[in-house]
């Protein structure tokens, strides 16, 4: 193995971990979005969906929830 090869295992590894954690977030973003309005399964799945999307993005996820928790308190 290369130092590259090593390089993009780590980053691989680092990016799949951020990303479960942000699945983790979605779940608390897509019920408060779902407590707002349309308060049935079908909305919470449906959101869990948008934010499992974007949880795939390093950042996005934990954005989406910190802004839907100012959003909550406001």
């Amino acid at each position: 193995m290369t130092g590259a090869d090593i390089f993009l295992i780590l980053l691989f590894t680092i990016w799949y971990v951020l990303t479960i954690v942000q699945i983790f977030f979605a779940l608390g973003t897509a019920y408060r979005r779902t407590k707002r309005g349309g308060d049935n399964g079908v909305a919470l799945y449906g959101w869990m969906f948008v934010y499992a999307l974007a949880s795939m993005v390093p950042g996005l996820g934990i954005w989406l929830w910190l802004k839907s928790k100012d959003d909550q308190n406001n």
